[in-house]
C-alpha cells in the first residue's frame, strides 16, 4: 500500500476564469526582453476589450516594449481565507495606443499608476496566450525552512 502523501492538485483554469481573475486584480509583473537581458517591472494594469492596458514613462521598460518582442504579464492572488492561491499569465505583443483609441474602462481613477510622475505612454498587450492555475495552500512546515541543495550540485 502506498502511504506517500498525494500529489498537489493544481487546477488548470479555463481562459474565461483567467479573465475573471485579471479583472479582479490591478497589479502585475511585466516581463520584457531588453536586448538580450530579461527584465521584470511591476505595473498597474487594466483588462479591457480582450487586452491588457497600462501606462508607462520613457525608460528601459518603454524601450523594450517598443521593440515589438513578445512580453508576459503575471498576476496572482489568494482567497480571503488564505487557503487557495491562483496565478494568471498573459503572453502577447505590446503596442502603443493612440489617444483616440483609449477604452472607456481606463478612465477609472482607482486604476492610476502608483508611482508618481507622468506616464504619457499607453501600452496595450494583445494576448497570444492566456493561462492560469489554482491550487490549495498546504502547511508551511512542508517547505520551510529551506533545504540545503548544495549536495545536488556536486
Amino acid at each position: 500500500m502506498d502511504t506517500s502523501p498525494p500529489d498537489p492538485q493544481t487546477e488548470i483554469l479555463p481562459e474565461e476564469e483567467c479573465w475573471k481573475y485579471l479583472r479582479s486584480s490591478y497589479i502585475g509583473r511585466l516581463a520584457v526582453i531588453n536586448g538580450s537581458t530579461p527584465e521584470i517591472f511591476p505595473v498597474n494594469f487594466v483588462p479591457a476589450e480582450g487586452a491588457l492596458f497600462f501606462r508607462t514613462a520613457p525608460g528601459t521598460k518603454l524601450y523594450s516594449l517598443l521593440a515589438g518582442t513578445a512580453v508576459a504579464l503575471e498576476t496572482d492572488g489568494m482567497n480571503a481565507y488564505g487557503t487557495e492561491v491562483w496565478s494568471v499569465v498573459v503572453k502577447g505583443i505590446p503596442e502603443p495606443v493612440a489617444d483616440d483609441g483609449v477604452p472607456l474602462e481606463l478612465s477609472d481613477p482607482d486604476r492610476e499608476p502608483w508611482e508618481p510622475g507622468p506616464k504619457e505612454h499607453l501600452i496595450r498587450i494583445s494576448p497570444t496566450e492566456v493561462s492560469g492555475r489554482r491550487f490549495a495552500v498546504h502547511s508551511r512546515g512542508r517547505w520551510w525552512p529551506p533545504l540545503d541543495f548544495s549536495a545536488d550540485w556536486t
